[in-house]
């Protein structure tokens, strides 16, 4: 343990003290000297100009005052903080060779910050989600730090799982890796409790095979994660500290990325669903390899007993990365249904009612990818993620993530003049507030709408 101890401390030094010339993306901090604001609010609330086609694009008219969190790196899945201060996020590239878990004020301008390293920094991690504590003491994150083998030779930047397509061992697996674009389901992925300094409080699953994409209840008394335990990959929820454990959905195929709905008895999730002998034959022999193909989701919603499973959406193509809205009624999601108008590979932000109805694009941009919505517990703002190319040729995300140069967090608000909230009330309203990933933050609205 002191060994351990040590190299970790020697770990972050590297990441937080040195002085080359990438100790910029590295920590996420900008050194060049930042032009004085006499803004005296929260940096979260400061208002920018729109449209102004590198982070907020013409079209995009329910997001305003957009502003952008990361400047490095690979940065995605950003979650408030249930007081709505805080930023949870995964990231790659700042020391480390695969995402590490980190945190950001939202108060703070971010250009003054160094990202703020939650995670050990071995092997590698997913999915960390706030508990709702007045202080933010503790946070969950799933991960394989556990089962990591290292010595004083060990080099922890690079001790990340080993992606089963990197290097196939077998010909059925160089075949499926071929004709497949897959995630890994890392098989000693587990859930972890830990303070906000990083100290090991408990681990909160312990079944053989993956355990991950963790998420708080409104109340903060439950947590709904995946697993595959079952032999499939499906859903569960337990308490917060581990105990409860209640199987929610048993169908056939990768349920996941799951959210709690704001009364809390639904769960919104993404969920492929395989049907014919073909199809039924690959996803379990992907599976078998401790893989997934991701390209064909639609958005589900479950009551958290199981009952009551309705699907949502029947677009075709990736429908993923799905957040209910303070309404209770209203659904931001990520999809690449239409290609033909978003440019190849593209992924952009729609609203649809819970029913199905009511599509509607909330993101532009050509051959942009926006996913991870997250509104803000208040209602004032959503949180996306937009990523950049590094090439102007259309790429599928999914099928070649590596033609992206960093993704980042934006911020962003948008204002009306008024709107209608459940019980008939005018009242003003901030609307989608921020967007860029890089990583972005968009979206305010007082009344729970997006107008």
């Amino acid at each position: 343990m002191l060994r351990l101890s040590i190299l970790l401390v020697a770990a972050e030094s590297f990441v937080f003290c040195g002085y080359d010339k990438d100790y910029r993306i590295k920590t996420n901090r900008i050194w060049e000297e930042v032009e004085e604001n006499t803004f005296s609010g929260r940096w979260q609330d400061l208002e920018t100009d729109p449209y102004d086609n590198v982070v907020h694009f013409d079209g995009e008219t329910h997001l305003a005052n957009v502003k952008q969190l990361t400047f490095g790196g690979m940065n995605a899945e950003g979650y408030f903080s249930f007081d709505n201060s805080k930023l949870t996020l995964q990231a790659t590239g700042y020391g480390t060779d695969c995402d590490q878990i980190y945190e950001l004020d939202l108060n703070t301008d971010p250009k003054l910050q160094t990202l703020k390293r939650i995670s050990t920094g071995l092997g590698g991690t997913t999915c960390s989600y706030f508990y709702k504590e007045a202080d933010n003491n503790h946070r969950l994150y799933a991960g394989n730090w556990w089962n990591v083998k290292i010595d004083n030779t060990t080099d922890v930047s690079k001790t990340c799982p080993e992606k089963k397509c990197a290097n196939p061992k077998t010909d059925e697996l160089k075949q499926l890796c071929n004709t497949s674009y897959t995630w890994d389901i890392f098989d000693d992925y587990d859930i972890f409790k830990v303070d906000r300094y990083g100290n090991f409080v408990q681990r909160l699953t312990n079944s053989p095979g993956y355990d991950a994409e963790g998420v708080v209840s409104p109340d903060g008394t439950k947590i709904a994660f995946t697993s595959i335990r079952s032999g499939d990959l499906e859903l569960y929820v337990m308490n917060t500290d581990g105990s409860n454990l209640t199987q929610v959905t048993n169908t056939l195929g990768y349920d996941g990325g799951s959210f709690f709905t704001p009364d809390g008895k639904r769960l919104i999730f993404r969920a492929s669903r395989p049907k014919t002998d073909e199809e039924i034959a690959k996803y379990k022999k992907l599976l078998s390899y401790n893989l997934v193909e991701p390209i064909a989701m639609e958005l589900f919603i479950v009551d958290i007993d199981g009952k009551n499973m309705k699907q949502i959406t029947k677009l075709g193509e990736a429908n993923w990365a799905p957040y209910m809205l303070n309404d209770n009624k209203r659904i931001v999601f990520s999809s690449n249904y239409d290609a033909a108008a978003n440019g190849f590979g593209a992924f952009s932000l729609y609203m649809v009612n819970v029913d199905g109805t009511g599509l509607e694009r909330i993101t532009y941009g050509e051959n942009q990818f926006n996913s991870f919505a997250m509104q803000s517990y208040d209602g004032k703002k959503l949180l996306p993620q937009r990523l950049r190319r590094v090439q102007k040729q259309a790429l599928n995300l999914l099928l070649h993530y590596h033609f992206f140069q960093r993704s980042h967090l934006l911020l962003s608000h948008a204002f009306t003049n008024t709107c209608m909230n459940g019980g008939g009330d005018v009242m003003d309203s901030n609307l989608l507030k921020s967007i860029d990933l890089l990583l972005s933050i968009s979206c305010s609205f007082n009344c729970n709408t997006i107008q």
